[in-house]
This record gives C-alpha cells, structure tokens and sequence, in this order.
C-alpha cells in the first residue's frame, strides 16, 4: 500500500501475535492490548492517589529516593551517556549509515523542515522557555538551593561562560542521544520490517517472538507510564509558569489554583483536538506553528539586543562546547558529592539538582520521543536520522542559549553593578517593576526570569511576554498530543492509527492527573511525582543498554555480516517465565541455593574433568559470601570481605560461560557474560546446565539423576 499510515496485511499479523482484544461502544472502535492498558492505567491512578492521599509521605520519600539515584548511580547515568553517543558516532560513519528507516526505494514522508519542527516541538517541549534564561544565571551565581559548582573558583567572565557552556551541555548531544537510539531502532524495525511501533520491538533481535508475551508487555507498560508521567509533570508545573505569564499581563488573573486547572484544561482540550486529527493534519501544523514562533521570538531578541555581543557568545560558546565536551560528559562531580572539601567550596546537591535531573528527565521522556520520531522518520537513511535528531538539536540550543542565557547574564551582570540586590522593592526578588529596566535575576524565582528579560525590550515588551505566552501554549500542546499519540499506540500493540476513543482517554488522563495533583497536594506533589518519573529514568537506562546490542545485531544481520540463524543458547536466560516445567522450576530453586551444582555439571561436561572440582571451586566463593553477610552483626566489616569474596564466584562462572559460547561460537562477548552471572546467577547457571545437557545427553541424563535423587530424599 502507497499511504504509509495505512497498516499492510503482514504488519498487521505481526502486532496480533501480542494479547489483542477489539470490540465496538456504540459504534466507536476498540482495539487495545488489555494487559498493557489495565496495569498502565492502574499504577498510574495508584500512584496519583498515593500522591494526593499521603501528599507529605510521598513529597518527602520520592525526592530522597531520587537523592539515592544521585548518590548511587551517577556513574551509570554518566558513564552510559557517553557510551550511547560514541556508538551513535560510530555508526554515523561506518558502513551502516546508508541503510534507510524503510525500504530502499521509500522517499521521506516529510520535507526536512516539516521533520525537524515535529521532532523538536515534540522532544524539547517547554524547557526552552522555562530554563532559556533561569539555568545560566543558576550556574552563574550561588544562590540557588543546589549550590553553584564554579563558586569561588575564578573570574566573574570565566564564570559566566561556563554557566552558559553546561546549560548547553544539558541541552546537547548527551541530551538527544536517548532519542536518537530508540527512534533508529525502531524506525528501523517497523518501517523496513513492519514490526508494531511500540517499544518491545526494540528487543525482537535479542529476544526473538518472545517479545510478544509477558515480558514484552512489561516494557510496554514501563513505557507507557513513563510517558504519563512525564508529560502530566510538565503539563502541571508548566502552567504555573503560564499563569505567571498571564499575571503580568493582566493583574486581574491571579496566581492560582482556580486558573492553573482552567490553563491545563485549555491545553488539553487542545491537544485532544490534534491527537484526534492524527499526525499529518494536527500534531504537523502545530509543531510547525510553535516551532515559527519561537525563532519569531529568538529573532527579535537577536536583533533587538546587542547583536555582537550575541554573536561573539555563540561563537565562543562552540568551541567551549567542543573544548569541554568529553571532560563535562564524564564529570561525575565526585569530591563535591563526597562534601569533604576543606576550603568549603563545594555544592554537594548541585549534581543531583542538575545533570542528574536532566538525563533521568531526557531518559524518562525517551519512549514517548523516540517513538514519537521513529514514526514520523520513514525513508530517511541512518546518516539523516542521526544528523537531524542529534546534530541540528545541539546546533540550535547553542543558538537559543546564546541568545536567551547571553542577555540574561548581561542583565545579572548589569543588575549587580547597579546595586541591585534581592531585597530591592525595585528589580527585587518580589518587585513588580524593574530599576532603571533592571532585575536582580539570581534572586527571581525561574518562572519569572523570561518574562524579566523580555518585557526589558522597550515598547515591545508586553508584545514579548504575550507571544511568548502563545509559544509556551503551544509547545506544551505539541508535547501533549505527541505523547498522547505515543501511548495509544503503545497501548494498542504499535497501531499506526489507534481507535478515536482510547486517543480521548489517554489525552484525558493526562489533563485529569495533572489537575489532581495540582488541586489537591499542589507543587509539592507534583514535585514528587516529577521525582517518580526521573527514578523510573534508571530502570529506562538498563533497557537502552539492551538496545544498543540490538541495534548493532540488526544491522550485522542486515547487511549479511552476521548470520540470523546463528548459534545460540539452547536456553535462553528467560525461557523458564514462558516455559515453565516441574523441572524446570525445580532446577531454579536449586540454582538458587546452589549455583555451584549446575554449574560445575557443566563445567564438567564442557571440559570433560572431574565436575566436583568444579563444584567446590564455585561454592567456596559463593557460601562464603553468605558466611560473612551473617557474621556481619558480629564484626563490622566481614560484609564488605563478602562482597569481594562474590566477585570471585561472578568471575569464574563468566570464565565458564565464556569458554562455552567460543567452543559453540555463540554470539556474545565478555561483558554480557559477566552481567548475565553478576545479575542473573540462577538463570546462567541454569541456561549453561541445560545447554551442556542438550550438547552430551547421556553424562547430563546421569548427572540429572544422581543430584534429583539426592534433592528428593532431602
């Protein structure tokens, strides 16, 4: 079929092999995965009336866990960024890159500026405007409550170029890297392979058909309550910021929580409105629409204020950027998190208040954006993708921040020499009226500073600050639609064009938990539920790794380097939760107790000794990490020695693992065996037992037998 949007015969029997249910209301269709939709909605409600009935238990317990995410895995999110975009690098330039996201002939659906408009309407949502002028003058000056990581270490110049370099750095590459991998795989999938649009197809070059069960349902689920709750936050602590919009403009509109429900509404309304209309009518005019209006507005300012001052900011700013671009991306801040410091100089939050948030935000809001993209992208080669999902983005938040965070900074600058300080009635932290066209903007809450900056341009200020309504209006819009979308098609097995009714439902929860929590437990719950959806970031972030393998699989496999019937497993890790057997149970539990035993028959079996030697080499470690785990209340410290002592086990069952992959030339590589047995053990010790059964039946059929009658009379 020409109309890409019309599902063919073969994409349509690929997404039935998910749970399916389809009926008709009164003539309205229905077609959804029950799984999927039921559980979705029901952590999210839950979780909406955990926020409204315990408002206080749960601003209080998420935003420490999210303080534990910090604490404990910087280094994942850290280190894992920079991974993710050196592969996408990579395969920019090797041979792959000329493979298309569809089949060879396919043209492009959209013109590139069409492209381009509704990927970044739908990825960068209101944050432009909310962080545009707040974020350097946060890292420009210490009075915020995360700290300022450059205090105190140089000049007021330096000083303001770095704050406008790590602004850019949060809003660049390592930002956009997690929706340029999930959109490539999945354009990949489901245009040239007609696999569903939906994100357990990430996987079927991992996983196979398997996908299409349970555990592909899960990843599903997790996706779809990702996107709720990341678009529900921005939707409700973005209308605070509109609402103090409209305030300034017209006193008459209070701050309140009357007219911030009235706003979400509105939006939503709206953005019903375009997700019924579908992609090509609603969601397109509008990305195009609020996409205009922004470079409307960066124009002006542009021009309006001092042009070469702009200039020479983005100029300087590329090549900071470039400078710094390795060293930022691996800075895990780790003596300021220590707070240890003997001069003092130290922000021990700042890393959890700023990249942190940013990369559990930009992961969080990954499945609904890589999706997002990956439909819109059939007919572009991987060169393409890559360049406008993560090229062109970085190029133009250079552009934003140099001209919004550039005349912030200058008005802070200006402000200070003045001054001005937080307490001023004029230009104050609480003043209604700048000084002399002046505010302090470091004292200013973050809702604020644009509209500070903007109504400073003369005449044209209420002018500004109402267009700039508009555009906010509209990006959040953009953002609604987009992910309202996404989820009913996640919902409904990848549908490429999801019953009219469950696009209404979806687009309502959102504008309905949004207002819950905004009515009922204000900032503070949605703050915690803001915390919720960036800790679900670390669960999203194991699911990318994973992707990246399948990503490198399926292009192996598409260019014939790599065979798709190559040797594997004769068990997969997960087999047992979709064949589940009286042994097989019974094997994990064994597995579980005493890796050792599994593990050492195989081990036996594949080195053709002695399988007891092998068995007390692997429990030796093994108990001896639970011995000390229990004489840890007796000596502080014999933990720890456990803990070391484990690795032991981990490291000869990955030795194991390894020697049988190369003896049987299954596909895999070192690390993947340590990290199926470091996180994993039962199910590797299980997945090598089974597969050195298939490979000697008879010693395995004796082995089997000898342990089951032991195990028995136990």
């Amino acid at each position: 079929m020409s109309d890409p949007e019309v599902e063919d015969r073969e994409a349509r029997e690929i997404r039935r092999k998910c749970r399916t249910v389809e009926f008709s209301i009164w003539k309205l269709r229905v077609s959804l995965n029950p799984v999927v939709t039921i559980i979705s909605a029901i952590i999210i409600w839950g979780f909406v009336v955990f926020c409204l009935r315990w408002t206080d238990l749960a601003g209080d317990s998420l935003p420490k866990g999210k303080r534990w995410v910090t604490k404990v895995w910087t280094w994942l999110y850290i280190g894992t960024q920079d991974v993710w975009a050196v592969f996408i690098v990579a395969l920019y330039f090797s041979k792959y890159g000329k493979l298309k996201l569809g089949k060879d002939h396919e043209k492009p659906e959209y013109s590139d500026a069409t492209y381009f408009t509704m990927l970044f309407a739908a990825g960068i949502g209101v944050g432009l405007f909310y962080f545009g002028v707040a974020e350097p003058i946060y890292h420009y000056e210490p009075g915020s409550q995360w700290g300022n990581r450059y205090q105190g270490r140089y000049s007021d110049n330096q000083r303001a170029q770095d704050a406008i370099n790590i602004t850019i750095f949060h809003w660049g590459v390592h930002g956009w890297i997690v929706y340029t991998m999930i959109g490539l795989i999945l354009g990949f999938l489901s245009h040239r392979k007609k696999m569903p649009m939906t994100m357990r197809s990430c996987f079927h070059p991992l996983l196979g058909d398997k996908i299409y069960g349970t555990l592909g349902d899960m990843i599903d689920i997790l996706s779809v309550v990702c996107t709720i709750l990341g678009v529900c936050t921005s939707l409700g602590l973005g209308v605070i910021q509109i609402n103090n919009g409209l305030n300034r403009m017209n006193k008459n509109i209070e701050e309140s929580k009357e007219n911030q429900v009235i706003i979400i509404w509105c939006i939503t309304a709206v953005a019903t409105l375009s997700v019924i209309s579908g992609v090509k009518l609603g969601i397109r005019r509008l990305s195009e629409l609020c996409f205009s209006i922004g470079m409307f507005i960066w124009f002006v300012v542009f021009f309006y204020d001092d042009t070469w001052y702009i200039l020479n900011i983005f100029c300087q700013s590329v090549g900071y950027y470039l400078q710094w671009l390795i060293q930022l991306g691996f800075h895990t801040d780790a003596f300021a998190q220590a707070g240890n410091a003997p001069d003092g100089k130290q922000a021990v939050d700042w890393m959890d208040g700023w990249t942190i948030f940013y990369w559990g935000w930009w992961i969080a809001w990954s499945p609904f954006v890589g999706t997002f993209i990956a439909r819109i992208s059939r007919g572009r080669t991987i060169q393409e993708f890559i360049m406008y999902t993560l090229t062109v983005p970085t190029i133009y938040s250079l552009m934003w921040f140099s001209v919004f965070g550039g005349a912030g900074l200058k008005m802070e600058r200006n402000a200070a020499i003045a001054g001005i300080n937080c307490s001023w009635p004029l230009g104050g932290a609480t003043a209604t009226e700048p000084y002399n066209g002046l505010y302090r903007l470091s004292c200013r809450p973050s809702t604020s500073m644009w509209f500070d900056v903007v109504e400073s341009y003369g005449g044209l200020g209420t002018f500004m600050s109402g267009i700039s309504l508009v555009s906010l209006v509209l990006y959040f819009v953009t953002s609604s639609d987009s992910g309202s979308l996404v989820v009913d098609s996640l919902s409904a097995n990848g549908h490429p064009d999801p019953p009219v009714l469950q696009r209404i439902f979806w687009a309502l929860t959102e504008g309905a938990t949004a207002t819950a929590l905004l009515w009922t437990g204000g900032k503070r719950a949605l703050d915690a539920l803001q915390a919720a959806s960036i800790c679900s970031g670390l669960f999203y972030t194991v699911i990318l790794n994973f992707i990246v393998v399948a990503m490198w699989r399926l292009l192996k496999i598409e260019m014939g380097d790599l065979s798709p019937d190559h040797p594997q497993f004769s068990f997969g890790l997960l087999d047992i939760f979709y064949y589940p057997t009286c042994r097989r149970i019974k094997d994990l539990l064994i597995a579980i107790i005493a890796p050792w035993w599994p593990m050492g028959n195989a081990a036996g079996r594949l080195y053709g000794q002695n399988r007891f030697v092998f068995m007390a080499i692997i429990a030796v470690p093994f108990y001896g990490w639970l011995i000390c785990e229990i004489l840890q209340v007796l000596e502080v410290g014999l933990a720890y020695i456990g803990w070391a002592i484990l690795f032991g086990f981990f490291a000869y069952g990955t030795g194991i693992r390894s020697h049988m992959r190369d003896e049987f030339k299954i596909l895999g590589n070192l690390a993947e065996d340590f990290f199926a047995v470091m996180l994993l053990y039962p199910l590797a010790a299980m997945q090598m037992d089974e597969h050195m059964r298939h490979a000697h039946p008879r010693r395995a059929e004796a082995l089997v037998l000898s342990f089951s009658t032991l195990f028995n009379a136990a």
